[in-house]
């Protein structure tokens, strides 16, 4: 055999393994694509985080193909400036970029942030698969609770056009151009960590941590004694989930089993009992308040 053919063997030899791990490496990246105003600012944020490989500049979902940025600036085209995010999901994830991304934008207004106008600037989140829809929907339904007027897109991305090349590392190539983001809001980027991954636990708190925790809101309050002991008074906001119908039918009524779910009973003990049943079952943010015979916040009937 010539000695360059088994030259070539072996350099093949020994590429193939490396070409190979980081095919793999690259079919395990996700994405996550996030409109929060002017592209440039938040592109450069999220480029930031730790376990983010690639972000780009784009324009999301719309009406028309390969739209230019002069013509999105028209406002009428429904697109979206938005950046695309890939991360590694061993080093991050989906729900940390998401909080980041709600405390780094003002969800209170429409096709608005910092001076920027026009509905090339509304805020959304868009995703490509349904598990990240699904912790899109819940972190926003906790943010939604935080507001009077909330004005976030979270919907299925239909189409995403890379915008112009100069758009792209904008503020690199343009480090005094204009961003309504701040320095503070980079560092809480660099500064950005995988959420932890959650226990299946049973918590037993007073019932002044309880009316705090209602206070915040995202929780469900839920009364474990029976219908007709729940309709003689049970605790504002709260659904009734009988005790003996936890087993059958909390998978039904409490799908999310992340959620943060305060259990009351006026002794104590149905409430412990379902909480023990529930964590068994996987739920993993359960809070007893059951034992405070009079709730003396008020009760409803």
């Amino acid at each position: 055999m010539k000695k360059w053919v088994q030259w070539v063997l072996l350099v093949a030899m020994l590429i193939s393994p490396l070409t190979m791990a980081n095919m793999e490496t690259q079919d395990q990246m996700k994405q996550i694509y996030f409109a929060g105003g002017c592209f440039w600012g938040t592109e450069h944020m999220m480029a930031q985080v730790p376990g983010v490989t690639d972000v780009v500049s784009g324009y999301a979902n719309g009406t028309l193909d390969n739209p230019t940025y002069e013509r999105v600036l028209r406002g009428d085209t429904g697109h979206r400036e938005t950046v695309r995010v890939t991360y590694d999901p061993n080093l991050m994830d989906a729900e940390a970029l998401i909080r980041l991304f709600y405390a780094t934008i003002d969800p209170t207004v429409k096709d608005q942030q910092g001076n920027d106008r026009g509905t090339q600037y509304q805020t959304g989140i868009y995703y490509a698969d349904e598990e990240t829809g699904k912790i899109a929907e819940k972190v926003t339904a906790e943010e939604r609770e935080k507001h009077d007027a909330f004005h976030v897109e979270v919907l299925p991305l239909t189409a995403f056009w890379e915008a112009e090349e100069y758009h792209q590392d904008y503020l690199i190539k343009n480090p005094g151009g204009y961003c309504h983001l701040g320095p503070a809001d980079f560092e809480l980027a660099r500064n950005l960590t995988k959420t932890e991954a959650r226990v299946a636990e049973y918590r037993r708190i007073d019932a002044a941590t309880a009316k705090d925790m209602m206070d915040k809101g995202g929780v469900v309050i839920v009364d474990v004694r029976t219908p007709g002991e729940f309709d003689a008074g049970h605790v504002e906001g709260a659904i009734n989930l009988p005790l003996d119908k936890i087993e059958t039918d909390a998978s039904k009524v409490l799908a999310d089993k992340d959620a943060t779910i305060l259990l009351y009973c006026r002794s104590g003990s149905r409430s412990r009992a379902a909480g023990m049943m529930m964590v068994s079952m996987g739920y993993t943010g359960i809070y007893d308040f059951g034992g405070v015979i009079s709730w003396p916040y008020g009760l409803v009937k």
